[in-house]
């Protein structure tokens, strides 16, 4: 019986090590004075030992090319970058809920004009729980709004007041943001049009 123990916690404990080994990926940097850094990124790993790429949101952990570790939060760096799984991936330092919250957010639209970044969230089961949108015009002026919001008239009047300049956007918005369900795609498509 003594073997057969030895054996399952030597199996258990191996399965462990290799579940949460770190995964690193080729990747950069953008310090605040604008230097690209080459350095691996450290995956963020979830309890059950798969990549969790929602840990990126507070920070970032790197390794530079003397395996020195780092660890970066929203207001240490300007952005940072990786490829892993042969997908490119790119996670800008900006403000959510008030312009002095930094995360880092994923950009969706990235233009001369107008930017938009998003991240989400998600419950202890995986499944989506609400999106929570940055909008950036290029003047440096910032609007936050989420799919949270009880009722889509209220997000359309915060998209509203961010674009009242432009009467072209302010019908878009009017005419879109008709069901949650297409509230990724309105975004997208607004942003577009206020970067022609």
């Amino acid at each position: 019986m003594m073997p057969r123990n030895f054996i399952l916690l030597f199996l258990f404990f191996t399965f462990c090590n290799y579940s949460f080994a770190q995964t690193t990926a080729p990747g950069y940097y953008i310090s605040l004075s604008n230097d690209s850094i080459p350095i691996q990124i450290k995956m963020p790993k979830s309890v059950f030992g798969s990549v969790d790429f929602s840990k990126f949101l507070f920070k970032v952990e790197v390794q530079d090319s003397n395996n020195n570790l780092k660890k970066f939060k929203p207001e240490d760096i300007k952005r940072f970058g990786f490829i892993y799984n042969g997908e490119v991936f790119s996670l800008f330092s900006k403000p959510i809920f008030t312009e002095t919250t930094l995360r880092f957010l994923e950009p969706t639209v990235l233009g001369e004009k107008s930017s938009l970044y998003q991240f989400q969230t998600y419950d202890q089961n995986g499944a989506p729980l609400g999106t929570f949108y940055t909008l950036e015009k290029n003047d440096g002026t910032f609007a936050f709004v989420t799919t949270g919001l009880k009722s889509l008239d209220k997000f359309k009047n915060l998209l509203k007041e961010f674009y009242q300049e432009s009467p072209d956007l302010l019908q878009l918005i009017d005419s879109r943001f008709k069901e949650r369900k297409s509230i990724q795609a309105d975004m997208i498509e607004l942003v577009e049009a206020a970067n022609n």
